[in-house]
């Protein structure tokens, strides 16, 4: 426990002004923490053992008679004066006690307790000592704590959102961070940031006690009409076997990790009793879902594919900062799509998406057919569509052009990111605003340079 308390208090302490800033998640630093705990834990066992041989000694001399003990210490000396500096503990002075104590009645019974105690507290205190310097050790070994101080690269880790859920790949870290630094800052990307969802922005949200009535809350009844048992981290509720956990030093952190994911053994009540609540809900973005549609066409290989991806870096970020699902569709051959709902979660999914390369040919039609399949579902009604691509590829077929027509009826809205010299307009014609991207990247001096031309199209699909 003290191991994991440490390492803790120091993983929150230099992390605090990031999780205040929402850089970090408060969920993602215990996450961590527990994952490197559980890896390294096992090497403890190693400063357990260290002083076993020495404490089997101690607790097997302590109730041997006075003469066997005086013995035992001039057997021992030797082991004694190597473990011991003089003014430690001086082994010689105690066994010259023990020699003289029989002209004393009850000296020597005096004398060994008194030794015993000064080496139990010079044991203890060594003991302690090694423990915490292989935590310490341990915890300055940390990962996190180590990219925090900057001795991995010479640079403070974190700046943004994305800077941090980017450090657990660096590959992509390395390829990307550069380029959605910028089109994060780029103002086409801002402006779609902007009109993504704006028609839901005037409608009110609750998150927290949505669907349950503001004046009162239903909780179990205490301790009646049992049940059953059930799982749950209700500590009012914990079955007597779980106190069992608590009281073992060694079982303690098995104890907090169930109590975290809900796991614990608890009594289940048939009867329910409600209590008065605040109305504590707080608003959320009443902004409502999108759906990005990117080419991974072998046309868009390049400088294209890198900035695509920034982009889509960059509008995947509106899921934490707005509460908004966001559902890619990558389309070549054929679609593959990937749902986000938290972007620290989901980021293992899209970070393998990145990683791959474009290639193939193009072929927009089953994306579009997917998302107007998605928009058919409650949960992303009245989409945005964001359209990524070069657009150099054929028009759209007559039936799936009468698909769009139908969604965009529905208050769907579509927006375009342009990477191509000679798109097809059509696609371009369905967008309420498109944004050409003419970019210039000078990979030898490692600099960007982006000029983004805005144009404004009124829709005219009905």
């Amino acid at each position: 426990m003290i191991y994991s308390q440490e390492l803790k208090d120091r993983t929150f302490k230099a992390y605090e002004e990031d999780v205040s800033n929402g850089v970090v998640r408060q969920r993602e630093l215990e996450e961590k923490v527990l994952m490197y705990y559980r890896r390294t834990t096992p090497s403890l066992q190693e400063y357990y053992s260290r002083y076993t041989p020495e404490w089997e000694a101690f607790y097997s001399s302590e109730h041997l008679p006075d003469m066997a003990f005086l013995q035992y210490l001039k057997q021992m000396r030797g082991a004694f004066k190597k473990r011991y500096e003089l003014a430690e503990l001086n082994i010689d002075y105690y066994i010259s006690l023990l020699e003289n104590a029989s002209l004393l009645r009850g000296e020597g019974a005096r004398t060994k307790e008194f030794f015993l105690d000064k080496w139990h507290q010079l044991l203890t205190r060594k003991e302690y000592d090694y423990q915490y310097m292989h935590i310490n050790s341990l915890c300055e070994g940390f990962d996190l704590l180590i990219r925090k101080q900057g001795k991995e690269s010479g640079n403070k880790l974190l700046g943004s959102r994305m800077e941090w859920l980017l450090h657990n790949y660096p590959d992509l870290y390395r390829r990307m961070l550069p380029y959605e630094t910028v089109m994060k800052r780029n103002p086409a990307i801002r402006q779609l940031a902007r009109l993504l969802g704006k028609k839901h922005r005037d409608q009110q949200k609750y998150d927290s006690l949505s669907g349950v009535d503001k004046k009162r809350l239903i909780r179990h009844s205490p301790h009646s009409d049992i049940t059953g048992v059930t799982l749950g981290n209700d500590l009012n509720s914990l079955l007597p076997v779980e106190y069992c956990y608590l009281a073992d030093d060694a079982l303690r952190a098995v104890f907090m990790e169930r109590y975290a994911e809900k796991r614990l053994q608890l009594f289940d009540y048939q009867s329910k009793e409600t209590e008065p609540v605040k109305d504590d809900k707080h608003k959320v973005s009443g902004q409502g879902p999108y759906i990005i549609c990117v080419d991974t066409s072998g046309s868009m290989q390049g400088n294209r594919e890198i900035l695509s991806k920034s982009a889509i870096l960059a509008i995947a970020q509106l899921t934490e900062k707005t509460h908004r699902k966001c559902y890619v569709i990558n389309f070549s051959d054929e679609a593959v799509s990937l749902l986000i709902e938290d972007l620290g979660r989901d980021m293992p999914r899209l970070a393998e998406f990145l990683n791959k390369r474009f290639d193939g040919g193009t072929d927009i039609e089953p994306a579009l057919r997917e998302a107007a399949h998605i928009i058919n579902g409650n949960d992303f009604r009245e989409s945005d569509i964001v359209l990524i691509s070069d657009f150099e590829m054929p028009p759209l077929s007559r039936d799936l052009m009468e698909q769009v027509k139908v969604i965009k009826r529905r208050k769907t809205s579509f927006f375009g990111l342009v990477f191509g010299n000679k798109p097809e307009m059509e696609y371009l014609n369905l967008c309420e605003r498109y944004w050409e991207m003419k970019v210039t990247i000078l990979l030898h001096k490692y600099e960007m340079n982006i000029t983004c031309f805005l144009r404004v199209i009124t829709s005219s699909s009905n």
